[in-house]
């Protein structure tokens, strides 16, 4: 039986042979079809030797016993199930009819085993077997009863009436191996499901990623284990709305949506979303802080989804936060490449422009000095192209202190040396030093600094170096006639210094750059006011290694206020770290400074 068993095996088409299931049909049709065939046809020898001449409704019956070999050739050859099972059926009904002529045609009970015909689809096929093998027996039984109307169904032989129980048992025997077979196909299609369940389910709790499958509704009905490491809650957690709940409230639209196109839509679908992992903690009700993962969602519709409620879309969600932040870093990178070129673009064109004219004033009036009309010139004319040599040397050795400034601020490798200062001097210092400057502009300089101001723990240099370029710049920008107020005052264990002035103003497109080396607002090759664009950015960086931090109000026309909050004790009297940055505010009208001393310059 067992080389009977391997030789069927042998013969199954190699279309079937993927699915254990359709290959377990085939070898069934087969192996049962041959040996009712062969059992059949074995038995006509000794029945032809008793008859001694056969007729033609008994040729009939030997063809009906011969056509299921056929089936089975058919079936190995082509794979094609349903003709095979069809040409089967048709083998069977003919032999029923035939025999039902033999013994009586109309009135023969053998067409009651019609109905073996459409039953034994059952155990082969599904419904379109059913129904072809249904139509099968309906023609065999309109074919007798036609025919019997016709007058062509002859009386039965009296033997026919003698072997009526042996029909009986055989169709009985039929009904029984039909039963049997169609228990058999389902045990093994229920232990075929049972281990394809338990190989998928430990596939599924081997796999990093999430596997939910959701029903139409949008519903989780399954989860896979790697719902704790990737959400921090048990699979059955995820049922229903669970990982719904679990989606970042910006990205449930993005969630539905894809699950939505995937099982009313296209069948497929994706989405990139944000889940909430709660890790469990101490006690086990997850009382830890949250955290932001991202998911990558492949969504795909189950075309054949089983009865309402069914699961309808499976999804594969995989945990993509370290890629993500990744593609994060590059953006980030990317943005810092162009910015780097942007400020190279700009330092060179700014630098270009700042070292030209002082260049070209150098050369200038130095070949003047040292040519030929040099001995014309007069003792004034002479001290005059000096000093403006020297006013122009002086200038782009400032601008090389800058860069050299904003270079060891940005690399972190500039320090500070704190030493007790006298604030209100130091301010008095600066407004001397630049009170020359506002008097040719003829803008009015005005110096508040409030009672009981103590000394500050901080870098002389660095600080004085902050109250000149603020003074410089509210100068600069303040057209004639204006006011520019340096004021000092003490609020608790902090210094105010604010530097105010009546000018041009900064547009609020500006003001977030502010600081930016190299920026300057409004600024062109041919504009009104010189400068490196560095001013603010060195401040910036003398403030913040001083644990102080800097802001800016500003509206065109309404004038500018920077303002620089100083700890009195120094950087280690501050529990916080240095907040370097620009608010951008409208300026307010009126600003006073309560109970100020006013020195004006």
């Amino acid at each position: 039986m067992t080389a009977v068993r391997a030789q069927v095996a042998a013969m199954v088409h190699p279309s079937a042979l993927a699915d254990s299931l359709e290959r377990m049909r085939h070898e069934r049709f087969m192996l049962s079809r041959l040996a009712a065939s062969v059992a059949a046809l074995s038995l006509m020898p000794a029945y032809i030797a008793w008859r001694g001449r056969i007729g033609a409704l008994e040729l009939l019956v030997l063809v009906a016993m011969a056509l299921p070999l056929l089936a089975v050739f058919l079936l190995s050859r082509t794979g094609r199930l349903d003709l095979a099972h069809c040409l089967s059926g048709a083998a069977l009904t003919l032999l029923i009819t035939t025999l039902a002529c033999l013994t009586g045609g109309a009135a023969s009970p053998l067409l009651l085993w019609l109905a073996a015909v459409p039953a034994e689809a059952m155990f082969f096929g599904s419904r379109p077997y059913v129904a072809r093998a249904s139509a099968l027996a309906v023609i065999g039984l309109g074919a007798v009863v036609a025919l019997q109307g016709a007058g062509m169904i002859a009386q039965p032989a009296p033997w026919t009436w003698q072997a009526m129980p042996v029909f009986a048992a055989v169709a009985i025997l039929h009904a029984a191996l039909i039963t049997v077979g169609f228990l058999y196909r389902r045990d093994d299609e229920l232990r075929e499901h049972r281990a394809s369940d338990a190989r998928a389910q430990m596939m599924l709790e081997h796999v990093g990623d999430l596997v939910t499958w959701h029903d139409a509704a949008g519903a989780v009905v399954f989860a896979n284990e790697a719902a704790r490491n990737l959400t921090g809650a048990e699979p059955a957690g995820l049922f229903g709305r669970g990982l719904f709940e679990r989606v970042h409230i910006a990205d449930r639209p993005l969630f539905l949506k894809a699950l939505s196109d995937a099982a009313h839509g296209s069948g497929r679908a994706s989405a990139c979303f944000r889940v909430l992992f709660v890790p469990a903690g101490a006690d086990g009700r997850g009382n830890a802080s949250p955290v932001v993962r991202w998911l990558d969602l492949s969504a795909r519709r189950i075309e054949q989804s089983g009865p309402q409620g069914a699961a309808a879309v499976v999804c594969v969600s995989r945990d993509v936060t370290d890629r993500h932040a990744i593609d994060e870093e590059r953006e980030r990178n990317h943005a810092e490449a162009v910015k780097a070129s942007d400020v190279k673009g700009q330092f060179l064109a700014t630098v270009s422009h700042e070292l030209r004219t002082p260049l070209n004033a150098i050369i200038g009036f130095s070949e003047m000095l040292g040519g030929d009309l040099g001995v014309s010139f007069s003792p004034a004319q002479r001290q005059e192209y000096a000093r403006i040599i020297h006013d122009s040397g002086q200038h782009l050795l400032d601008v090389v202190n800058t860069l050299l400034d904003v270079s060891k601020i940005e690399s972190g490798a500039m320090t500070i040396e704190q030493d007790a200062l006298d604030m209100a001097e130091l301010a008095e210092d600066c407004c001397n030093v630049v009170a020359l400057k506002a008097s040719s502009g003829t803008v009015t300089l005005e110096r508040i600094v409030g009672p009981e101001l103590p000394q500050l723990l901080g870098d002389r240099r660095a600080l004085k170096q902050v109250m000149l370029n603020l003074l410089s710049n509210a100068i600069k920008f303040t057209p004639a006639g204006g006011r520019v107020t340096l004021a000092l005052v003490r609020d608790g264990g902090m210094i105010d210094l604010s530097v105010s002035d009546t000018g041009i103003g900064i547009a609020a497109a500006d003001l977030p750059r502010l600081g930016d080396p190299f920026f300057q607002a409004k600024s062109s090759y041919d504009r009104a006011h010189d400068g490196t664009g560095l001013g603010l950015s060195v401040v910036r960086g003398l403030v913040g290694l001083h644990g102080g931090t800097l802001t800016i109000e500003s509206a065109p026309g309404s004038g500018t206020r920077v303002g620089v909050r100083l700890p009195i004790g120094g950087v280690a009297a501050t529990n916080e770290p240095a907040r370097i940055a620009t608010f951008a505010r409208a300026p307010r009208r009126g600003l006073e400074t309560k109970q100020p001393v006013r020195l004006t310059a």
